[in-house]
C-alpha cells in the first residue's frame, strides 16, 4: 500500500453560525501531531479535522454519496451521447479499468485509507493522555474514532470485496488498527466483518453515557458559549448512529438476528422524541420549502456548505443539454412512484412529492437542493443513515419468510402517506428501498449484498444481471502494485 502521510486540516470554512463552536477547528499550517495530543482540544480538532475529510469529493462528499456509486447503483439514465456523458458511460457499463475510473478509484481508496490512519492516530494515543479529557469527552472521542474507523473499512469491504453471501472466504481489503508504513495483509471478507463489528461494539461500550440518549441530538449551539463539542449529536457517529450502522453490516453478514437486534433499538429513537418520523407538513405542508431529507430522522450526517453546489452539478435542469442525473421516465412512473400494489409505488409518496419536481414533461430530483431558510442546520446535511434504513432492515431481518416483516415497511409507509402493503415480496422491498435510499449511495450496496439484478428500467432485460463483473470492484493499482 502507497505510504500515507497524515496531515491536519489546512483551513477549514465556518459551516455556518450556530454551529461553528461545535466544529472548533480554526485555520492551521502544519501542526505538529504532538502538540495536538498534548490537549483535550488538540484531540477534538483531530476527531473534527476526520469528520470534515469525510466531505472530501473522493468520499461522501460525490462518490460514495449521490454520485460514483448511485451510477454504479442503477438510480441514474445514463445516455449515449460521449460528448454530453462522456465517462459515465464507462461507469454504467462497469468498465472500472479505464484510466478514468482507475484513478477516481484509487483516490477513493487513498482517502478512506488516509482518514483510517488519522483514527489510529487518535486511538494509539489517547489512553496514555486521559487524564487530559474532562466531562466524558474521553469516551465520546474514543467511540467515535473507533467507530469512523469500522465505517471507512466497511465501504472499502462492500466497494472493493467479493460479494459476500457467496464468497466471504475471499481475500478482500486489509484492515489497520495501527500506524505503519508497511503494508497489512489482505484479510478475508469475513476476516474484515468480524473486526468491524469487534470496533463498532467496542464503539457502543465507549459510547454508553452518549448525551443523545438522554438530552437528544441537541441540534443548536450552547447559550453561554461554553463548548458545543458534545452537541449536535446527529452531526457525528452517536449511539444510536453506531447502531444503525452494526444493522446494516450486521444484515449486509446475513446475520439476521444481529441485524434486527439494532435496528430495532434505533427505531425505538422514534417514540422517545430522539429521532422522530419527520412531521408532514414540513414535507408537503411548504411546498416552497420542505424539509427532502426528513431532517428529523438522520441518525448521522455531514455537514457540507456546499450541498446546493452538489445539486447543481449534478440534478439542475438548468444544466441542460448537459448531463443532468435523473431517474428513468418509464422506471419512475411504472414502478418506483406507480403500479400501487403490484410494486408499492404512489405519486403521492411524500419521497416523490418533495423531492421529485416537473419542469416541462419531466421530473429532476431536488432532495439536496437548498432550502429558502438559508444558514439552517438542516440546508448543509449530507444523510449517512437514517431511520427509515432501520425499518426495512428490521422488515428483511424479522425471519427467513419477509411476510413477517411487511409490519415495519407499513410503519414506514404510514409515515410517507402511502398505504400500506398485504404482504412483502422481495422485489417489493427492493422498489421501497429505492424509495427510501434514492441518491443516498446504498444502492449499489443493496443489489451487490443480495447479489441479484440491478434496476434501472421498467424493462426488465434491460437491467444488469448480476456478476462479479459488476459486483467485484478491483482494488486500486496503489494497493495491488506495493505488496
Amino acid at each position: 500500500m502507497k505510504k500515507i502521510i497524515y496531515t491536519m486540516i489546512i483551513a477549514c470554512t465556518t459551516l455556518f453560525a450556530s454551529c461553528d463552536s461545535w466544529l472548533e477547528v480554526k485555520p492551521y499550517d502544519q501542526i505538529a501531531e504532538g502538540e495536538l495530543q498534548k490537549s483535550e482540544e488538540g484531540y477534538q480538532k483531530m476527531l473534527n479535522g476526520i469528520y470534515i475529510d469525510l466531505n472530501s469529493d473522493a468520499l461522501y462528499g460525490q462518490t460514495l454519496s449521490v454520485e460514483m456509486i448511485e451510477v454504479m447503483g442503477g438510480a441514474y439514465t445514463i445516455g449515449a451521447d460521449n460528448s454530453v456523458w462522456g465517462n459515465y458511460k464507462d461507469l454504467s457499463s462497469y468498465q472500472y479499468n479505464t484510466e478514468y475510473w482507475r484513478n477516481r478509484l484509487d483516490q477513493t481508496w487513498n482517502k478512506a485509507y488516509a482518514l483510517i490512519l488519522n483514527c489510529n492516530k487518535i486511538l494509539e494515543t489517547i489512553d496514555g493522555n486521559k487524564n487530559l479529557f474532562t466531562d466524558g469527552s474521553y469516551y465520546i472521542i474514543k467511540g467515535e474514532a473507533l467507530a469512523l474507523r469500522a465505517m471507512l473499512h466497511f465501504d472499502m469491504l462492500r466497494l472493493f470485496g467479493p460479494v459476500y453471501s457467496k464468497d466471504s472466504d475471499k481475500k478482500a481489503i486489509p484492515y489497520y488498527t495501527k500506524q505503519t508504513n508497511s503494508p497489512e495483509p489482505i484479510l478475508t471478507a469475513q476476516e474484515v466483518m468480524e473486526k468491524i463489528t469487534t470496533d463498532y461494539e467496542d464503539a457502543l461500550n465507549y459510547l454508553a453515557n452518549d448525551p443523545v440518549k438522554t438530552e437528544g441530538t441537541m441540534m443548536s449551539s450552547t447559550e453561554d458559549g461554553s463548548s458545543n463539542f458534545l452537541r449536535y449529536r446527529a452531526l457525528r457517529l452517536n449511539y444510536y448512529a453506531v447502531e444503525a450502522l452494526m444493522a446494516r453490516a450486521y444484515l449486509y453478514m446475513g446475520n439476521k438476528t444481529e441485524a434486527f437486534k439494532y435496528a430495532t433499538d434505533v427505531i425505538k429513537t422514534a417514540d422517545q422524541n430522539i429521532f422522530p418520523f419527520v412531521d408532514k407538513n414540513l414535507v408537503i405542508g411548504s411546498p416552497a420549502d420542505p424539509d427532502r431529507i426528513f431532517s428529523s430522522e438522520v441518525l448521522f450526517a455531514l455537514t457540507n456548505t456546499s450541498r446546493g453546489t452538489i445539486h447543481k452539478n449534478f440534478f439542475d435542469p438548468s444544466r441542460l443539454p448537459n448531463y443532468v442525473f435523473r431517474m428513468d421516465d418509464s422506471m419512475m412512473s411504472n414502478l418506483v412512484y406507480g403500479g400501487a400494489a403490484t410494486t408499492g409505488g404512489y405519486q403521492d409518496d411524500y419521497r416523490y412529492r418533495a423531492c421529485w419536481m416537473a419542469t416541462g414533461s419531466n421530473r429532476y430530483f431536488y432532495k439536496y437542493s437548498d432550502m429558502v431558510a438559508n444558514g439552517s442546520i438542516q440546508n448543509t446535511m449530507i444523510p449517512m443513515v437514517r431511520l427509515g434504513e432501520m425499518f426495512l432492515i428490521a422488515a428483511e431481518s424479522q425471519s427467513g419468510d419477509l411476510k413477517a416483516g411487511v409490519q415495519y415497511v407499513n410503519a414506514l409507509r404510514r409515515n410517507r402517506g402511502v398505504a400500506s402493503l398485504t404482504t412483502l415480496t422481495p422485489d417489493l422491498l427492493k422498489y421501497e428501498y429505492i424509495r427510501e435510499l434514492y441518491g443516498e449511495g446504498q444502492l449499489f450496496f443493496l443489489y451487490k449484498r443480495l447479489n441479484s439484478d440491478i434496476i434501472t428500467s421498467a424493462t426488465s432485460s434491460k437491467n444488469p444481471k448480476a456478476s462479479d463483473l459488476i459486483f467485484v470492484v478491483p482494488l486500486p493499482d496503489t494497493e495491488t502494485e506495493n505488496r
